[in-house]
């Protein structure tokens, strides 16, 4: 037990590594071709009502995220109050920004739904899930873009990837269960945990209906939040070129290997928003300012987890 514990606080602390390695490595590519003195200049002359509005913005997005992993909880069982739900989710945002890495945002909420008897493999798989969910809507978002708004004369290549993979991953995210009866062999991991983890929940279409739903609702409120923090910036960019490269660089920074999606965030705006216009350092001023409207928002959760007394759920309780 003592060994399999040393070797996950090994593998965590070299994932740790690897994370600042990549972020400092694209923060000082970036740094190499962007002046940020003046970077930080854009961000201080930032119109101040604008910022606020984006975080307020954001955060009416998180309930809304809040109320879809809802909808996911009570579909198996998982029943608890709006307001306990949304006290959890915002106490997850604050422990993935402030939190030590092994007691990560998911890993939190999905221990305080456990709390009242419905078991952590559940409620860990009612986050995995509402992540999912997301992410599929997320890039289905971005491939449809692609197709409405051809104008922006992206690269070709950049332009079938997306569209392939935007619909292949929505199309697969619907039937995972039958695919993977029909891809996977009867004992492989995946199809095992695909049928007996996730499969209650892909049992539930109403649910699934509703849930992709409030996530096309909530990406939307994303993207609007994001126009907001153009303005702040004074630049103009339109509304329909972010529905192109939102869900692209959100679905880029996402990927775990860097530090809350560091660098790879900054670099992903600065290559998007150089391609109308917008000079170098108001590229990286705008991936910064989104970042800290992130992270004013996730300070949020902090004063909901004092108000609620300051406690963790146990983190070795048995389910």
């Amino acid at each position: 037990m003592g060994g399999s514990a040393d070797a996950a606080s090994s593998s965590g602390a070299w994932q740790k590594l690897l994370q600042f390695g990549v972020s400092g490595l694209a923060v000082v590519l970036i740094a190499r071709t962007v002046n940020l003195r003046e970077s930080a200049h854009v961000i201080a002359s930032a119109r101040l009502g604008y910022v606020l509005a984006a975080v307020a913005l954001y955060v009416v997005g998180q309930v809304m995220s809040a109320y879809r992993w809802r909808l996911i909880g009570v579909s198996v069982g998982l029943v608890e109050s709006f307001a306990a739900y949304v006290r959890y989710y915002f106490i997850g945002m604050f422990f993935m920004f402030f939190g030590p890495s092994t007691l990560g945002g998911d890993v939190v909420r999905s221990l305080y739904l456990a709390e009242h008897g419905g078991g952590r493999a559940r409620a860990f798989n009612s986050v995995l899930f509402d992540r999912l969910n997301g992410l599929v809507v997320l890039v289905a978002i971005g491939a449809v873009a692609f197709l409405l708004f051809p104008e922006y004369d992206l690269p070709r290549p950049l332009f079938i990837a997306t569209v392939i993979f935007g619909s292949g991953i929505f199309l697969a995210w619907w039937i995972a269960p039958v695919l993977a009866r029909l891809v996977l062999p009867a004992g492989h991991r995946i199809r095992r945990f695909i049928e007996r983890d996730l499969g209650p929940f892909w049992r539930d279409r109403r649910m699934l209906v509703g849930a992709s739903l409030v996530s096309l609702a909530f990406h939307f409120v994303q993207i609007t939040t994001q126009l907001v923090v153009a303005h702040a910036l004074r630049l103009d960019v339109p509304f329909s070129y972010i529905c192109v490269f939102h869900p692209l660089v959100s679905a880029l920074s996402a990927i775990p290997i860097t530090l809350s999606g560091i660098g790879l965030r900054e670099g992903g705006y600065l290559w998007f928003l150089q391609r109308i216009g917008v000079a170098q350092a108001s590229a990286v001023a705008y991936g910064v300012l989104w970042f800290l409207v992130i992270v004013a928002s996730s300070l949020l959760g902090g004063g909901v987890f004092l108000a609620s007394g300051a406690r963790l759920p146990r983190f070795r309780r048995g389910s």
